[in-house]
């Protein structure tokens, strides 16, 4: 895990420097989350972070991690990190990309093997983001998914 967090940090790094004289904005999001059965039992939310980093006129790259909590026991954790690719026309994005599953709690850290596939849409102003996402296992596409909802400020 450690390797994959280095790793992920590397990322950012690099992806920050690359786009330093282009339009960047860094963001926090808080959100909550459910299966695709939509019962809210237990509840789950999430705090995130990202960088957007703007490519030209249409596309942007978003470097994230999302930490998901079950309820509020605060005992266990799923972390996603992840980069998502969007196509930006005007203040409506939409795209796609792959996070990663890491589960932390209970004194164990588990790392899924498989990338999973997150498609969002959303509206973003200049200090606010608004999205909707559906995180899906490559191998079971759109079954048994994860569908989240966030609320963003960007800096």
């Amino acid at each position: 895990m450690k390797k994959t967090l280095i790793l992920f940090c590397g990322l950012l790094l690099v992806s920050g420097v690359f786009a330093f004289d282009k339009q960047t904005t860094f963001g926090v999001n808080f959100g909550i989350m459910d299966t695709d059965q939509f019962k809210f039992n237990p509840l789950i939310w999430t705090a995130g972070a990202e960088i957007n980093l703007q490519l030209g006129q249409y596309i942007m790259l978003s470097p994230e991690a999302t930490l998901a909590g079950n309820g509020f026991k605060f005992k266990e954790f799923l972390l996603f990190p992840g980069v998502i690719l969007n196509f930006t026309p005007s203040n409506f994005f939409v795209g796609g990309g792959l996070v990663k599953g890491i589960y932390i709690g209970g004194g164990d850290t588990f790392v899924s093997d498989d990338f999973s596939l997150k498609l969002n849409a959303g509206l973003f102003s200049k200090n606010i983001k608004l999205t909707a996402y559906v995180i899906t296992s490559f191998d079971y596409l759109f079954d048994g998914m994860l569908v989240g909802a966030s609320l963003g400020f960007r800096l």
